[in-house]
């Protein structure tokens, strides 16, 4: 057992393996603490999360269409439901997009118009907190 080459049962790869699970995430948190072993990762509030230019679609300046954005009523995991929605597809008022699970209970995430989805800004299965910004309809 080499430190330049630890093996999977040694708490450093395990560490490594959680770091870069961690950076792919939306969480600022993780503390996991398991016999003799406490692993604990915070976010910095100025490091982004990896890949979040890729995950949010900036909107078109030109572009004076209203947006809605759609924002998380409650904590918990997000899940989309049978079809998943994608960038550029018309949404119909009221149409489900999302729903949000927490402690058993299923709340939707439905467009308030119709429109144009502008951006995902969620992947499906992240934990989402109050408030958090989910989708963009550009109306229209």
């Amino acid at each position: 057992m080499s430190p330049e080459h630890p093996t999977e049962e040694e708490p450093s790869a395990r560490a490594q393996r959680l770091a870069e699970f961690f950076v792919n995430t939306p969480l600022l948190r993780l503390r996991i603490e398991r016999e003799n072993e406490e692993f604990e990762f915070v976010r910095s509030s100025f490091a982004p999360v990896r890949g979040a230019a890729e995950q949010a679609v900036m909107p078109d300046p030109v572009a004076e269409r209203p947006v809605d954005v759609l924002r998380a009523d409650v904590v918990g995991v997000l899940r989309f439901g049978r079809h998943v929605p994608t960038l550029g597809e018309e949404v119909a008022e009221e149409r489900e997009l999302a729903a949000i699970e927490a402690l058993g209970i299923r709340t939707s995430v439905r467009a308030r118009s119709s429109g144009r989805l502008s951006a995902i800004l969620c992947q499906d299965g992240a934990a989402v907190d109050y408030g958090r910004a989910l989708f963009e309809i550009e109306r229209g």
